[in-house]
C-alpha cells in the first residue's frame, strides 16, 4: 500500500438496499445498489464500493490505499467468507485492506461504539447484539423473516395484513383492511397471487410505513402493532443482556434501523418492556447508523468484535504476478 492518506469505504449491505460512503479527506462519495435478496452480495458490495469511489471524484494522492468496512445481513453471526468479495475489490484496481462482519456488528459500532453494551438493529429484519468489556458477545433474534425478526418492519407489516384479513373474515374490516385492498389489491385474489409471485421481506416490510400512518391517524390496531413490537424487541435485547453476562448491569442500549425511526410508535413500549425485564440497562440514542459502524470498521480495529471479523489485504497486482 502507498503511504498517502487512505480512502476509507464503510458499506452496510442490508435487506432492502446496500449503502457505500467513501471519505478522503474533506470529500465524501456515496453510492446504493440493491440489497441482499437482490442476489450475489458480493458483487452488489463491490459495486457499491466502485460507485462510492467513483461519486468522491478525483483524488489529489497519486494510488491512495482504499480500506473497506463491510456488515452484510444473511450471515446469522456466522464468520464471512472473503475470497468472492476480495476478487471484486480487486477488480477496481486498488490495493487495499478489507474487513467484513456481520451487519449486527456495524450497527453495535456505528449505534455505541467498542463499549459494553447492547444494540437492537431493527429493519427489514431484526438483530440483537450483546457485548461485554472482554468481548465476550451474545446475539439474540436475526433468524430471518421465516424464523423470527420478531418487532421488525417485515413482522409488522406481515402481523398487520393477518389482522386486516381476520376482520375482513369477521366482517369487521377497518382501516387496516382498506390499506391491504390499497397495497395488495383485491384480498380474495391475494393467497394465488401471494404464491405466484412471493414478496421479498423488504417489500412486506414497506407495508410497516403504511401501519406507521395509520397508527399516528387514530388507528387502534395499527398502533397496538406498533406497541407490540416494541415489546419483542426488547425482550430480544433482554435475552442477548443476560446471555452475555450483562442482566444486572448498568449498560448502555441503543436501537437502530428504519424502525426506529418511528420513535413516537415504538419507543415508549421498548423502554417500558426492557425496563420490567432488565432494569438495570440504560436506554440511550444511537449515535450513529450501521453505515456510520462499517466506516469506523474501515479505519480502526474492531474491538471486542475481532473474533466475529475478517479482515484480508487485496492487491489488484497480485493477480498479475
Amino acid at each position: 500500500m502507498s503511504g498517502v492518506e487512505p480512502v476509507r469505504v464503510g458499506v452496510d449491505l442490508g435487506q432492502g438496499g446496500c449503502r457505500a460512503v467513501a471519505r478522503h479527506g474533506r470529500s465524501t462519495g456515496h453510492a446504493e445498489t440493491p440489497g441482499f435478496w437482490a442476489g450475489d452480495a458480493d458483487a452488489r458490495i463491490a459495486e457499491a464500493v466502485a460507485g462510492a469511489l467513483a461519486d468522491l471524484g478525483p483524488l489529489p494522492d497519486p494510488d491512495p490505499a482504499v480500506l473497506v468496512g463491510v456488515g452484510m445481513t444473511g450471515l446469522n453471526g456466522r464468520l464471512p467468507a472473503p475470497g468472492a468479495l476480495g476478487a471484486g475489490l480487486r477488480a477496481l484496481g486498488r490495493a487495499g485492506r478489507l474487513r467484513i462482519t456481520d451487519d449486527s456488528v456495524t450497527a453495535y459500532l456505528g449505534a455505541l461504539g467498542p463499549v459494553a453494551g447492547a444494540v437492537v438493529a431493527a429493519g427489514t429484519g431484526a438483530v440483537v447484539l450483546a457485548a461485554d468489556a472482554a468481548g465476550r458477545t451474545a446475539r439474540s433474534d436475526g433468524w430471518g423473516a421465516e424464523l423470527g425478526d420478531r418487532g421488525s418492519g417485515h413482522w409488522i407489516g406481515r402481523t398487520a395484513i393477518r389482522l386486516a384479513l381476520r376482520d375482513r373474515d369477521r366482517a369487521a374490516p377497518g382501516r387496516l383492511a382498506d390499506a391491504v385492498t390499497a397495497v395488495w389489491g383485491p384480498v380474495e385474489t391475494l393467497p394465488a397471487r401471494w404464491r405466484a409471485d412471493p414478496p421479498t421481506p423488504e417489500r412486506v416490510a414497506g407495508f410497516a410505513t403504511t401501519v406507521a400512518d395509520l397508527a399516528r391517524a387514530g388507528d387502534d390496531d395499527a398502533a397496538r402493532i406498533w406497541r407490540r413490537a416494541g415489546e419483542l424487541l426488547a425482550e430480544s435485547v433482554a435475552g442477548a443482556l443476560f446471555r452475555a453476562g450483562l442482566g444486572a448491569a448498568p449498560v448502555p442500549v441503543a436501537g437502530t434501523g428504519g424502525v426506529f425511526r418511528a420513535t413516537d410508535l415504538l419507543w415508549p413500549s421498548f423502554t417500558a418492556a426492557l425496563r420490567a425485564a432488565a432494569p438495570t440497562a440504560q436506554p440511550v440514542p444511537a449515535a450513529g447508523d450501521p453505515l456510520a459502524g462499517a466506516l469506523a470498521l474501515a479505519d480502526a480495529p474492531p474491538g471486542p468484535f475481532a473474533a466475529l471479523t475478517v479482515q484480508t489485504d487485496f492487491d489488484a497486482k497480485a493477480e498479475h504476478r
